[in-house]
């Protein structure tokens, strides 16, 4: 009985024992700061001008608090003052052997946005280098070194950057093409056309340094403050449509040569010349300049319009359509595929005319640039048509096949007008108006034989008043039907069909 009680006790003798060494709570001491970390500046306001320079720099000494064989990491962590880092900037680590760490314009500003500092007011940072010792049987507290200073930042403005060179319009400022800011003071992007030659990025129209040009490495970006001469710039090799990506952040470049799927667009409804006849479809004209880019240059009615991608009586394709149903001329141009059987969306052209109109199945956006000059007065006539069964339009003047010449703006001579499109076996005569068959004036060629038709090799035209009963006309045989290019210049009163 008593080596029992001498056992309990025993027990409740190291349960009491155990409990007094779990309250005993080991503190240990955080090493002095040896390292006295210093900023160059007590106070400093930041400006977007001078981004990339360095706006505060900080310094440190070597931690003095180690030993023999150990190994000391050092890491950077910045914060609003008095906020126990509790916002704090992710811990930067060091490069082995730096002491000092430095921040440009741009970046600090960035980190004050972050916290939601008001540009232009000024507000107190605190900064911390902590010194972490390694390689040592017992564990040592990191040693930490802190400074305050104050800072004021900007509000961030659009900041440009321009394209410049021979590959676009020669190195020439004022001719330099801004780019679009995606990411403020970092990415910046430009697609167009360039051509064989060299280029870099300027940041104002008026002077080409300070600038951005070729790295050591392809895709690698330079900054130059001044122009030196030896900078390397940007190579085009090949004439056509480009990508530019620049970001000025992580110093690259993507430059991107695009192809496209598309072998044939072509264009129905209400506004084209095909009117709703799938099968009369106007196809697009492939540029020559721009490899993933269609176009048209010709008349556009009041009313609907999409693109096929393959004619079919059935409608069973897929077809180019606005991203919203009825998108006009100005609105929205961006565009989207649509496989057989989607939805329906069309563009509405609201104001009829000649347009210039441009499809990119890159970029997939279209833009329908109506023309805003004028015909000169020294030019006769300002509205020409064809009319006629060897047109999609038939007899109908009411018909929206009706297609219009266009006006050759570039003509090395004035009175130039151009029409392309499709002739069937017919015949076919050029209204000045459509007024009504009764007070129409007329450009009919100007022989005809007695049943008065004339063959495409009669290039004299003539005016006909709508007084006049005369109704000569232009015949199209079965053989030459086909799409054709007629050139028409009323200066000289002489027509050319090319059939292509």
């Amino acid at each position: 009985m008593k080596n029992r009680i001498y056992l309990l006790l025993a027990m409740l003798s190291c349960f009491a024992i155990s409990c007094q060494d779990e309250d005993i709570r080991y503190s240990i001491i955080r090493p002095d700061d040896t390292m006295c970390l210093k900023v160059s500046a007590e106070s400093v306001e930041l400006e977007q001008e001078l981004g990339q320079e360095t706006a505060i720099t900080f310094t440190w000494n070597e931690t003095s608090n180690i030993k023999q064989n150990t190994q000391v990491t050092y890491y950077f962590k910045m914060d609003i003052a008095d906020n126990d880092f509790a916002s704090s900037i992710d811990k930067i680590e060091m490069p082995a052997g730096s002491n000092s760490f430095s921040l440009t314009h741009k970046k600090l500003n960035a980190w004050l946005g972050s916290w939601k500092v008001t540009p232009g007011e000024s507000v107190t940072l605190e900064a911390e280098v902590i010194a972490k010792i390694e390689g040592v049987s017992q564990y040592i507290k990191p040693e930490l070194s802190t400074v305050r200073f104050n800072v004021v930042g900007y509000e961030v403005q659009p900041h440009n950057v321009f394209v410049v060179g021979t590959a676009i319009e020669g190195l020439d400022p004022a001719k330099a093409v801004r780019m679009t800011e995606e990411i403020p003071e970092e990415k910046y992007t430009w697609n167009g056309v360039m051509k064989e030659g060299t280029y870099k990025f300027i940041l104002s129209n008026s002077s080409l340094t300070p600038s951005y040009t070729q790295g050591t490495e392809p895709g690698s970006v330079v900054f130059n403050e001044t122009g030196t001469g030896n900078e390397t710039l940007f190579t085009i090799e090949k004439d056509g449509f480009y990508s530019l990506t620049l970001n000025i952040e992580t110093f690259t470049l993507e430059s991107i040569y695009p192809t496209t799927e598309y072998k044939n667009i072509w264009m129905v409804g209400a506004a084209t010349p095909a009117g709703w006849d799938i099968m009369k479809s106007v196809k697009l004209e492939k540029d020559p300049q721009n490899q993933v880019s269609f176009y048209y240059d010709g008349w556009l009615n009041t009313g609907e319009i999409k693109f096929p991608l393959e004619l079919r009586e059935d409608w069973n394709v897929a077809f180019l359509m606005p991203v919203e149903n009825g998108t006009t001329e100005n609105g929205d141009n961006r565009m989207e595929h649509i496989e057989a059987g989607g939805h329906d969306y069309k563009w509405n052209i609201t104001k009829a005319g000649n347009y210039r109109m441009a499809l990119n199945a890159y970029t997939m956006t279209i833009k329908f640039e109506k023309s805003k000059q004028e015909i000169p007065n020294e030019v006769p006539y300002k509205t020409i048509w064809v009319l006629g069964d060897a047109t999609a339009a038939g007899w109908d003047l009411s018909a929206t096949a009706n297609q219009m010449f266009g006006y050759d703006y570039d003509a090395t001579q004035q009175g130039i007008f151009t029409w392309k499109g499709d002739l069937k076996a017919g015949t076919f005569k050029l209204p000045l108006n459509l007024d009504g068959y009764g007070s129409i004036d007329y450009l009919m060629p100007s022989n005809a034989n007695g049943e008065g038709y004339a063959s495409l090799s009669e290039t004299s035209i003539q005016y006909v008043s709508r007084n006049d009963n005369k109704d000569y006309q232009w015949k199209v045989e079965a053989s030459e039907a086909g799409e054709y290019l007629i050139t028409l210049d009323v200066m000289n009163n002489k027509i050319k069909f090319i059939k292509k």
